[in-house]
């Protein structure tokens, strides 16, 4: 996985190289969540997975092969980049409730606010936060505390905790923001009617 990571971090990797690691690693992480959940005995049937748009839809072939016949939900959102609060434009999940285990993917946990908006939206739904589980490739130490006070921390697989956060919220190190650079282009997103996800 470290040669996948240092190609992550190579800013000037092509597109094609870019999405080669990040399947890699994406894959590497899903299984090593799948191994967790098995030997805690939970059941495939049980498992709901949910991704953050876009960056997530990086997830969703490995998820797919990892998790062949668990329903996957999606939930839209958008970092308001001056506020650094995240905004809805799109949610589709499948029904959820207490006894589910709800895996949610998401590459980048810099803040931690799209992922604070996705439980309190699962909970809504009947989610039990002991049960909610987080996957992701690149996090930075504030979001894997701001994440830890809803969730069990031992619910967390993260690839590499970097090292904070920058004046914009972006992790430093980091790898650039790992949507525009797995789809080829940071075009401008029109966004539906919404508001901010809280």
């Amino acid at each position: 996985m470290d040669t996948s990571f240092a190609i992550l971090r190579n800013r000037t990797a092509s597109t094609a190289e870019f999405r080669r690691a990040a399947d890699a690693v994406c894959g590497h992480l899903m299984r090593a969540m799948k191994e967790d959940l098995t030997k805690k005995g939970i059941d495939e049937k049980d498992i709901v997975v949910v991704i953050i748009l876009r960056a997530a839809l990086a997830f969703l072939g490995t998820v797919t092969q990892v998790f062949p016949n668990a329903p996957v939900g999606v939930l839209g959102m958008k970092r308001d980049e001056q506020t650094l609060e995240p905004y809805w434009y799109y949610e589709n999940l499948p029904p959820v409730s207490a006894n589910n285990t709800i895996v949610i993917a998401d590459p980048m946990l810099a803040t931690g606010g799209s992922v604070e908006a996705a439980v309190e939206r699962l909970k809504v739904r009947g989610a039990n936060t002991n049960n909610i589980y987080f996957v992701g490739v690149i996090a930075a130490p504030e979001g894997v505390a701001r994440l830890s006070t809803l969730i069990p921390k031992e619910n967390m697989i993260l690839g590499a905790i970097d090292d904070g956060l920058d004046e914009h919220g972006m992790i430093v190190p980091g790898l650039g923001d790992f949507g525009d650079r797995y789809f080829g282009h940071g075009g401008q997103a029109i966004i539906g009617a919404g508001g901010i996800a809280r």
